[in-house]
């Protein structure tokens, strides 16, 4: 029996109409909700690859040399985002760190001053105590620091990890505050243990020195006079996060090869047109390193620090800490 056809009414058609506006609304309402969920599921998974599972930096061809020596050709610094600094070269072709103003020089001072161990490949000549001023153990940590690219005949990455440094800040949903949560911390723990390095990757990674510490840039120190060998342990002041964040740039940038907001663009593939505002910041950090008196050379080093995200994606603000050691050991 056919169906009997509703007469077409005036009241008929506006109620065709309300239910197809109705039936609108409930798709765009359910659609574009969970296209937001999509989108910043995705905007996690893309955070978490960039701490991660990020590619390093790309070198500048002809600045720095990957050769077998582990040395660094000419003086050219590679910045990432701070101020350019030129190295000096001595007679041998070892790169020596420039001195910062404001801070300690890491050639000898004058008019009494305390005279930091020259950098010429040799023996170092300066002592350091527990009551060393902070002035002095900069110049010696940056004197024995700055020899390891120049002067390494291996670099040893003994271990690479990551640790949890606090839960997500934001206005992230619940729901995908859990998923980012377990995504992290799946992610925690070793990365690489006992792996030969190079001087592009040791810290600072990509630059043709080590470190531009100056005491201002230090909370404070320690020093352990081990007989034969000094462990000096230096605690960086923290960097707020910033749109600037980059080697050579505030206080952590000086030492470390830390996470520029450049890194966090460059690497994040599908969601890098959501992210706006990217910032990062560096807290926490330490570097400690065993020098052997002898002949001023650092035999081992420690890199920590907790390293900030910061950004705002499809109406959410994030902010993500990550904790980062890096142990190397190094002979000559």
């Amino acid at each position: 029996m056919a169906k009997e056809k509703i007469p077409s009414t005036p009241e008929t058609r506006a109620k065709k109409l309300e239910d197809k506006k109705e039936v609108s609304k409930a798709f765009s309402k359910t659609f574009f909700a969970a296209l937001a969920v999509c989108l910043s599921v995705l905007l996690i998974y893309s955070v978490c690859y960039i701490s991660f599972f990020r590619p390093k930096e790309q070198t500048i061809e002809g600045n720095i040399s990957n050769n077998t020596s582990n040395t660094v050709n000419n003086n050219t610094v590679i910045n990432n985002g701070g101020s350019s600094n030129s190295s000096s070269t001595d007679n041998s072709g070892n790169s020596a760190a420039p001195a910062d103003n404001g801070g300690s020089s890491a050639t000898p001072a004058d008019n009494g001053g305390s005279a930091a161990p020259a950098d010429n490949g040799g023996a170092s000549s300066g002592e350091l105590s527990a009551s060393s001023s902070v002035a002095d153990v900069v110049a010696y940590f940056n004197t024995a620091i700055n020899k390891v690219k120049p002067n390494a005949s291996s670099i040893t990455l003994v271990k690479e990890e990551n640790s949890e440094a606090g839960g997500i800040e934001g206005n992230l949903p619940g729901a995908l505050t859990s998923i980012a949560n377990g995504l992290i911390s799946s992610n925690m723990g070793v990365k690489a243990e006992n792996q030969p390095s190079n001087a592009n990757d040791f810290p600072v990674e990509n630059e043709s020195w080590s470190s531009h510490l100056t005491a201002d840039d230090v909370e404070r120190h320690e020093v352990v006079d081990n007989g034969s060998t000094y462990t000096i342990t230096l605690y960086i002041k923290a960097d707020d996060p910033s749109e600037s964040s980059g080697h050579d740039y505030g206080h952590n940038g000086k030492v470390f090869s830390v996470i520029s907001p450049s890194i966090v663009t460059d690497n994040a593939g599908p969601a890098s047109s959501m992210i706006k505002e990217v910032k990062t910041g560096h807290r926490d950090g330490y570097v400690k390193v065993v020098v052997d008196k002898a002949t001023g050379n650092v035999t081992s080093a420690t890199y920590y620090f907790v390293w900030t995200l910061s950004l705002k994606a499809l109406g959410a603000s994030l902010s993500i800490p990550f904790g980062l050691q890096k142990d190397y050991s190094i002979t000559y």
